[in-house]
C-alpha cells in the first residue's frame, strides 16, 4: 500500500494535522453560526439591538467611522465574516451604523440650538477623535437612551491592551462622571470617580482652566432657564 503525504497533494510544508484543521474550518464555522448566532449577526443600527441582546452583555467588534460630539460617535459593526469579506464603507452612515453614547461620562457642551459652547469642548472632541476615529473599537451596549443611542462601554486597543475609553477620558481631564438619571457605568463607577478626582488634583485637561467649573448638566439647565 502506498502512503501519501500532504506534499503529494501539492501542500508542501504542511502536516496532516494542519490539513485536518483547515478542512474542518467550514464545519466549525457553520456550527458556531448555528449554536451562537448572535455572535455572527451584524447589527446595522441600534434598532436591531433588542433589550434581550443588551441583557446578554454582547461585546461587538467594529470601527468608529465618525465622531459626532465629544461623547458620542458612529460605530460600524463588523463581525468576523464582515471583516473577512472586506465589505466597503457604507455611503449612508445613518442607515448602516450604530449611534453610540459613551457610558458614565459627561463632556463639555458644544454650541447647538443657540446654546453657548463650553470651554474645553473642542479639546475634548479632538482628544476623542484622535483615539478612536477610523480605528477598531469594541462596544458593550448597556441601554438605549432617550435619543435612540446605545449607551455603551467602549474599548480601544493601545499597545496591545484594551482600554476603557470613558475611563481614559476622565483620566485625561476631558470629562466628568455622568450623574444624571439613567446613568450607566458598566460596573466602573468607583474607578470613574477615582479617575476624575486624580485628574482634578493634577489639573489635567479642563481642570487647568482658571474660570470656575460649570458641569455640562448645569450648563444645559442654565440655558433652558434663560
Amino acid at each position: 500500500m502506498t502512503i501519501i503525504s500532504p506534499k503529494d497533494l501539492g501542500l508542501d510544508g504542511w502536516t496532516w494535522e494542519q490539513v485536518g484543521i483547515y478542512a474542518a474550518g467550514p464545519a466549525v464555522l457553520l456550527s458556531a453560526v448555528t449554536i451562537r448566532p448572535r455572535y455572527w449577526r451584524r447589527y446595522a443600527t441600534s434598532d436591531y439591538v433588542t433589550p434581550d441582546v443588551i441583557s446578554k452583555g454582547l461585546r461587538m467588534t467594529g470601527r468608529c467611522v465618525a465622531v459626532r460630539d465629544n461623547d458620542n460617535f458612529r460605530f460600524l459593526h463588523r463581525p468576523l465574516w464582515h471583516r473577512l469579506l472586506r465589505f466597503p464603507m457604507p455611503k449612508v452612515l445613518k442607515d448602516q451604523t450604530i449611534h453610540v453614547r459613551l457610558a458614565g461620562i459627561d463632556a463639555p457642551e458644544g454650541s447647538h440650538f443657540g446654546m453657548k459652547m463650553q470651554a474645553g469642548h473642542e479639546e475634548s472632541k479632538a482628544w476623542l477623535t484622535s483615539r478612536i476615529l477610523t480605528k477598531k473599537v469594541w462596544i458593550t451596549p448597556l441601554r438605549r437612551d432617550q435619543y435612540g443611542r446605545l449607551v455603551c462601554t467602549v474599548e480601544r486597543r493601545s499597545w496591545g491592551i484594551r482600554r476603557n475609553v470613558s475611563l481614559e477620558m476622565l483620566q485625561s481631564g476631558w470629562a466628568t462622571v455622568y450623574t444624571s438619571a439613567g446613568a450607566e457605568y458598566g460596573g466602573n463607577l468607583e474607578a470613574f470617580k477615582a479617575a476624575e478626582r486624580k485628574a482634578r488634583a493634577a489639573k489635567k485637561g479642563m481642570w487647568a482652566f482658571k474660570a470656575p467649573y460649570v458641569s455640562p448638566a448645569e450648563h444645559k439647565k442654565a440655558f433652558r432657564k434663560s
